[in-house]
């Protein structure tokens, strides 16, 4: 009876204490170990077929250098960009994504402050700014006084040599679109690896995200403060509900260029006002809070707003990681508690040490066996740490053997 009672004072009041450091994020680096290995194990699940991707909602607006006639100039004009930002407002896009740099050199041509205007009722807006790639490690990069403005990854883990090292931001958005949008890094494609997009380039002991790496924390609402990096061997970004990003060791993210991603013509948005220009199957494409890709590629593929468009869709359309709910993870605390109960009560004291490790072993293999299966994530600690308790009391005060006389 004093066993009994010794016992649940132990183990309430660890679970107790245990529940309430896990929510201050005392042993959060300890679950975040395990879940990175888990993650590493089962990188195949986010692998994106066609259909999974034709079904996620991005779209790429196209304004084709072949209809270059139809612009105000090309490439296009303050004006031209104005008119195709107002026609998406009518569908109330959830982030408007562009590539590449908006600037028309000083002084400013007409319509800069007309288009920055038609940025305002749109939700979220995402910028390029072009840059280049470091030739060496030690020189420090120039930003053009965008140091304040570039946000910076606040939680990474691994080694930072291999992602690629910024030398120079070249052109950023006009200082009226500017102050309308977020800014995100944009590099031109490297021919020799192709379908290759950076998520973020070293600058000193930072990080900085790229067009990529903004418009996805802009859709998923994941601030920088909570996204976390890791790089090096399993390297992906972990971003709110569960939404994860497959990234090599240098933090690139791999696009499959074959995905099919809903086009519409720029055009058609322009002349929406004059006429009816847009089809029933462009209107439902538009709308629904989608990520909107706007770009003056033309038909070919490895285009810079394209190979955005199809890395947004294979991101969004990847399965998520589902935490295991807080009532699911009380029930798994009470079968700790219960086995627990095993060790102290039927488990000679003899014996405690190796069934209870064997439990937590078994465990961690039914954590790991339902996040390969559903990508179920079971936080392991508090678990563990009952049944590790309880071996320990049951070492001590466990069952004695009875010896037969």
């Amino acid at each position: 009876m004093i066993r009994a009672l010794l016992l649940v004072v132990l183990l309430a009041s660890l679970g107790w204490w245990l529940d309430r450091e896990q929510h201050a994020g005392r042993f959060q680096r300890v679950d975040e170990v395990f879940l990175d290995f888990l993650v590493a194990n089962a990188r195949d699940r986010f692998a994106v077929d066609a259909n999974a991707a034709a079904s996620a909602p991005v779209v790429l607006v196209k304004m084709r250098a072949a209809d270059k006639a139809e612009y105000a100039g090309w490439p296009p004009r303050p004006l031209d960009w104005q008119m195709v930002l107002k026609g998406l407002q009518t569908y109330d896009p959830a982030v408007v994504v562009i590539p590449e740099t908006l600037f028309w050199g000083r002084p400013a041509p007409e319509f800069v402050n007309e288009a920055a205007q038609a940025l305002i009722p749109l939700p979220s807006t995402v910028l390029g700014v072009e840059a280049q790639l470091a030739s060496s490690r030690d020189a420090p990069a120039f930003l053009g006084g965008l140091d304040a403005t570039l946000p910076k990854f606040e939680k990474v883990l691994g080694d930072m040599t291999p992602v690629p090292p910024l030398g120079a931001l070249i052109s950023a958005p006009d200082d009226l679109l500017r102050r309308q949008a977020e800014l995100g890094i944009s590099l031109p494609q490297n021919a020799s690896t192709p379908g290759k997009v950076a998520y973020a380039l070293q600058e000193g002991d930072h990080l900085l995200p790229t067009v990529l790496a903004q418009a996805v924390a802009r859709f998923t609402k994941t601030p920088y403060a909570t996204q976390r990096l890791l790089l090096g061997p399993g390297a992906g970004a972990f971003l709110a509900n569960g939404s994860f990003v497959p990234l090599s060791p240098g933090a690139e993210f791999t696009v499959n260029m074959q995905l099919p991603v809903p086009e519409v013509d720029a055009l058609n948005l322009m002349t929406s006002e004059l006429a009816e220009a847009l089809s029933a199957k462009d209107k439902a494409s538009l709308s629904g809070g989608k990520m909107i890709v706007i770009g003056t590629d033309d038909d070919s593929p490895g285009g810079l707003a394209r190979l955005h468009a199809q890395a947004l869709a294979q991101v969004l359309s990847m399965p998520r990681l589902q935490l295991l709910p807080e009532w699911a993870q009380w029930i798994a605390w009470g079968a700790a508690s219960l086995v627990g109960v095993w060790l102290v009560f039927f488990v000679p004291r003899s014996k405690a040490v190796l069934r209870g490790l064997l439990c937590v072993f078994a465990a961690l293999v039914v954590c790991f066996l339902a996040f390969q299966s559903r990508l179920i994530w079971a936080p392991p600690t508090i678990p563990a740490a009952l049944i590790v308790a309880s071996t320990l009391f049951a070492r001590l005060a466990g069952r004695r053997v009875e010896v037969k006389g």
